[in-house]
């Protein structure tokens, strides 16, 4: 399938009159005009860079108000990063929520087991390979992470991504982006969203030609059983 990008490449840079170090006072829900000003340009350049893809999932991202801002490093580990570019990139609404998700499960897990050993639980960002000093600068190299860096690692050596929406990870990292976001649970997603498409079609001719154009992303099997699906509503709906 296509992914679009591999990488982003290359980083974008900071708007014209905005570094970080006048980010760097702020907090990223800030109103203040320079931190909006920042958000805005560079949403507009990694939709460019990532050519209109989520940077974990690949699928295209439409509405601006669902696609996100993503922190590859949790701003709430390590804020030094919050307006570090080689840190964000853009994300579907799907994504960044299943990794918020995920990541709040397992520092929950690791507080418990922490309260059962009577330690201190320890911080913990999934996409670090270890943990960094609090004064650290971000990390460069893409043997820090844990998971596929949107700017640092190739994703198509490390996800394959087949027919139906089934990612299929080729490394270890790829294997734990693939969990850390539950990039799999986006079959059914894409499967209730084919049928919304094709049901929305006019005549038949139109759903032929929707069930043509699906077959790109999704196994001819699976789009049969959903225009079956919704043959079956129209027969059972109302006359008008």
């Amino acid at each position: 399938m296509n992914i679009g990008f591999d990488k982003i490449s290359p980083t974008p840079k900071y708007p014209l009159g905005i570094n970080a170090a006048q980010l760097s006072s702020y907090d990223w829900s800030s109103k203040a005009g320079v931190v909006l000003q920042f958000k805005t340009a560079l949403k507009a350049d990694l939709r460019t860079a990532q050519l209109g893809r989520c940077c974990y999932c690949r699928r295209i991202l439409f509405d601006d108000i669902s696609t996100h801002i993503e922190h590859f490093i949790e701003k709430a580990h390590y804020p030094l990063f919050t307006f570090e570019i080689r840190n964000l990139a853009l994300s579907c609404g799907t994504c960044n929520t299943q990794k918020n998700g995920n990541n709040k499960l397992l520092l929950s897990l690791i507080k418990k087991r922490a309260e059962r050993q009577g330690k201190a639980p320890l911080s913990r960002c999934p996409t670090l390979a270890q943990e960094l000093s609090p004064n650290a600068t971000l990390p460069s190299d893409p043997q820090h992470y844990r998971w596929v860096h949107p700017h640092l690692d190739k994703y198509s050596e490390n996800i394959q991504i087949e027919k139906g929406w089934i990612f299929v990870g080729k490394t270890l990292k790829g294997s734990r982006t693939i969990r850390g976001v539950s990039l799999n649970a986006l079959a059914q997603i894409e499967r209730r969203a084919l049928f919304e498409r094709l049901a929305t079609r006019g005549g038949m001719l139109s759903i032929l030609v929707g069930f043509i154009s699906e077959l790109e992303q999704h196994k001819a099997k699976e789009v049969a059983a959903v225009l079956a699906r919704v043959l079956r509503h129209r027969r059972n709906l109302p006359s008008p």
